[in-house]
């Protein structure tokens, strides 16, 4: 492993404050409602308006003029991209598959009509945070009449439901890069030191930690609390082969999204520190791919297919195949209600304009259609009467 560099990248923060307020509270205020949106590390599809989504860092992507998109999986659609932000669903190292996966793409991805190698950065963030209990929190004053006793009970709830995901705790090391702990009691960090600390101010934050993540002595500390624990450190990796072309990829690993996270980026300082995160893979147009999956992701030598269906293709696909079938139905039954009679010709006999007895059923019709027996009657009676 190279040692890291010694050069600690530090840009002034996005200036998207007010475009991302708006969008934020837009993703948490609901209209009165006591549920909210719970799922973890959701750029897209419904996680997306959750509190513990990332469709707003996504936005700050977006903003700063990348090419941002979603997926679930380990394969070569995304080896292709330039940053991979990763936020594990649960608390447990990566398998060894998945950082040796990670490990090759950050070192060892090339241009494949050049054979240059290329930058790739890594964001890393641990799954150590829950921002539900932040939101209920923050929600108590404004709450409706009707619901505060709800909203109370959800904060009660909120803390026992867990930090680190479904799977609870998990401790194990995760390649030469960090260890995992046992997460304790989470604090609110009321200092902050390092050089992404800069300009902001800790005790108007809402970052928290658990000493869960524990880096690596070789990363470099860009973010630390009070007591020097890591919040975010950086691993860089340089390639100077004879072969190859100069190149530096970079690992960045972060504690937990307690500064990232749709709810947590309300907050003003927060966003400053998501910002020097926008601002530190560059600003030419990249290609971030937010990854979302466990830390045991599914590996595959190639991509699944994102070609719609088409021809009977569509008829496996449910609700489009019932009602394709039932219109096929329908479609035969008015094809055989319009399907030609073979058989030989014939020409069919004309009627006769002088059969009388045609004139006599013609005034039958015109005489019920009167729907008056004893009229129809008397008509008829008339008619002989008058003809003697």
């Amino acid at each position: 492993m190279t040692p890291p560099s010694s050069n600690v990248r530090s840009r002034p923060p996005a200036t998207t404050a007010a475009l991302l307020l708006a969008s934020a509270l837009l993703l948490l205020v609901g209209c009165g409602q006591k549920d909210i949106r719970t799922e973890y590390g959701s750029r897209s599809g419904y996680g997306a308006s959750s509190v513990n989504g990332t469709s707003v860092l996504g936005r700050m992507f977006e903003n700063a003029g990348h090419r941002v998109r979603s997926w679930r999986l380990m394969s070569p659609s995304l080896s292709k991209a330039d940053v991979i932000v990763y936020f594990p669903t649960e608390s447990g190292p990566l398998s060894p598959d998945a950082s040796a996966w990670l490990y090759d793409w950050l070192c060892y991805s090339y241009d494949e009509d050049t054979y240059q190698s290329e930058d790739k950065i890594l964001i890393l963030v641990g799954r150590a945070y829950d921002a539900e209990e932040m939101y209920w929190k923050q929600t108590q004053a404004s709450a409706p009449t009707g619901l505060q006793g709800a909203y109370a009970g959800k904060l009660a709830q909120a803390p026992r439901q867990g930090l680190t995901g479904p799977a609870g705790p998990s401790k194990g090391t995760v390649d030469e890069w960090y260890d995992i702990a046992t997460p304790g009691t989470a604090t609110k960090v009321k200092k902050l030191t390092g050089p992404w600390a800069r300009g902001v101010d800790a005790s108007k934050s809402t970052i928290e930690h658990s000493k869960t993540i524990w880096p690596n002595d070789d990363l470099t500390v860009l973010l630390a609390d009070g007591d020097g624990h890591p919040l975010v450190s950086e691993q860089a990796y340089v390639e100077d082969g004879d072969d190859w072309d100069a190149s530096e990829s970079n690992l960045i690993l972060i504690e937990n999204g307690s500064f990232l996270l749709n709810a947590p980026l309300v907050n003003h300082e927060n966003r400053k520190l998501a910002g020097r995160l926008v601002d530190f893979i560059g600003e030419s147009p990249k290609d971030v791919v937010f990854l979302e999956a466990s830390p045991t992701p599914t590996i595959s030598d190639s991509d699944p297919n994102q070609s719609p269906p088409t021809g009977l293709e569509l008829f496996r696909v449910w609700p489009i195949g019932a009602v394709l079938a039932q219109l096929a139905a329908l479609g035969v039954v008015f094809a055989l209600a319009q399907f030609p009679i073979f058989g030989v010709p014939r020409r069919l006999e004309r009627p006769a304009l002088t059969d009388f007895s045609k004139h006599v059923g013609a005034l039958a019709k015109l005489l019920a259609g009167t729907r008056d027996r004893a009229y129809a009657s008397g008509l008829v009676r008339k008619y002989f009467t008058e003809r003697k």
